[in-house]
């Protein structure tokens, strides 16, 4: 039998074919929901087309892409629905609103705003009643006796004002048609002054221009949450003839803390008590980590150190003290500690070398920033939010810009829209896993031995070294059949 030659070519070429097809086979597809590892039902909000869900800590921890690439939102149809990905806005400031008098500023006619600069001014009280003095020692600008007094500026007494200032609105009345420059300046003494906040404000005269708007500017001056306990305020608007009667400030506590999503860790196994290392089974970046340490009276000094794979060296990511103390009867314990948001794979919990160490693994909690995806509910329902998609860390994203799913988008609109809800409580969890557990991190172990990423290419290497001696031994059987081939008519003779 006259043996096939060996094409080399096409056997690379299935070779290569059956690499790629395993490749593809390692990454699951994007548009099957059955290929997540967590599947949840989402309840829309009633007649909304535009609507916006919290991702629950259950789909943090089972995000294989630290750019949020394998989550998706499902119709009935297990058709994938436009959608975005946005922050969520930290909590709304407590604002109080203070309404203050004003005090009017008397100067001369020609004085002008410029006649202001460099007057000491004083209040006091006469009677029951605050009088503001002028004193014009040492300025160019002397009031001649007979001057009709005119009002400059007013003065508004903010002293008392505990919490910083947000923005100012004035109460007052100027004329119709022509524009008014209104500027506020602080002090603590009534002689240094330093600017504070501008405005330009127009009323239009309604006799003559019955179509235009009543009022054009900004009402509103930003005071940029200025602190003016102890000070005073001075309005001025030059030399037009204005009515100050007072203003409103709106003070503000300041932006509230944007509540982290927390999730559960069970103890990771503790073979060294100054050391204590594990692996995450999540991509998505972590904000802070909380560490508890057991017993009673106990204070470590830690560092936190991570990386994503073991060929990686270990980067420091912070520095804390975990304790945990009884004082007065009442157990204390530190806060979390803030990590950055660095996406992480392996984790390094060091104890300082001067300390015990830790006498058991520690409760251990992660927290993440959270997040929401604002999605246009295309198709009929029901809905579900899907995440977890095997091999998906360099995944494509599947989110639009806001600007392009948000009509007309403005900042921050996206949390103004009705909130559909995720039913957890629902949830169809890849591996049989019950619901009430699905946010519960376990750890791997990690070790310095081979990671999944080198056996997988250790393998590769040996299916190659492999793949190249089968080529040699068929080349070699089939030199050695084209030998014997061509010696035996020779035999013959």
């Amino acid at each position: 039998m006259k043996p096939v030659p060996l094409n080399l070519p096409a056997v690379m070429a299935a070779a290569a074919l059956f690499l790629a097809a395993g490749a593809a086979g390692a990454a699951a597809d994007a548009n099957s929901p059955a290929a997540y590892a967590i599947r949840i039902p989402v309840a829309l909000a009633a007649d909304a087309p535009l609507q916006r869900v919290m991702l629950p800590a259950e789909v943090l921890v089972r995000l294989q892409s630290p750019s949020y690439a394998d989550v998706r939102l499902f119709n009935s149809a297990g058709q994938p629905v436009p959608m975005a990905l946005a922050g969520v806005a930290a909590a709304s400031a407590t604002e109080e609103s203070v309404t203050l008098p004003a005090y009017p500023i008397l100067g001369s006619a020609t004085a002008g705003a410029a006649g202001l600069e460099g007057l000491s001014l004083r209040i006091e009280e006469r009677q029951g009643q605050r009088v503001v003095q002028i004193d014009t020692t040492g300025t160019s600008n002397v009031i001649a006796p007979a001057a009709t007094p005119t009002v400059q500026g007013a003065l508004l007494d903010v002293r008392s004002v505990q919490q910083p200032v947000a923005r100012m609105s004035l109460d007052a009345d100027w004329p119709a048609g022509k524009p008014v420059t209104f500027q506020v300046q602080a002090s603590k003494d009534l002689k240094q002054w330093r600017p504070l906040a501008e405005t330009v404000l127009y009323r239009a005269d309604a006799t003559a221009a019955p179509a235009a708007p009543g009022q054009l500017g900004n009402e509103q001056m930003d005071l940029h949450r200025a602190d003016l306990k102890d000070h005073y305020l001075r309005v001025t608007w030059g030399d037009a003839a204005v009515t100050l009667r007072g203003a409103t400030l709106v003070t503000s506590r300041g932006t509230g803390a944007r509540e982290r999503i927390s999730a559960s860790m069970a103890p990771p196994a503790l073979t060294n008590p100054r050391e204590l290392v594990f692996a995450l089974p999540f991509a998505t970046p972590v904000a802070a980590i909380k560490i508890t340490p057991q017993g009673s009276n106990v204070l470590i000094p830690v560092r936190v150190l991570g990386r994503n794979h073991r060929e990686q060296p270990w980067s420091p990511l912070a520095s804390a003290v975990v304790y945990k103390m009884v004082t007065g009867g009442k157990e204390q314990s530190n806060g979390p500690i803030t990590l950055g948001g660095a996406s992480l794979r392996e984790v390094k919990i060091e104890a300082d070398p001067k300390s015990p160490g830790f006498a058991g693994a520690p409760e251990m909690a992660l927290q993440f920033e959270p997040a929401q995806l604002v999605f246009l509910a295309s198709g009929q329902g029901p809905f579900t939010l899907a995440a977890g998609l095997p091999g998906s860390a360099a995944a494509a994203s599947a989110f639009l810009p806001l600007a392009s799913l948000v009509p007309g988008y403005q900042p921050l609109q996206e949390n103004t829209l009705p909130v559909a809800l995720a039913d957890v409580a629902r949830a169809d969890i890849t591996g049989g896993k019950a619901a009430s557990d699905g946010a519960l991190v376990v750890p791997a172990v990690s070790s310095d031995g081979l990671s999944m990423r080198s056996w997988v290419l250790w393998g590769v290497l040996l299916a190659g070294v492999g793949a190249l001696a089968l080529m040699a031994w068929l080349l070699l059987r089939q030199t050695q059949h084209a030998g014997k081939a061509s010696a035996s008519p020779q035999d013959g003779v």
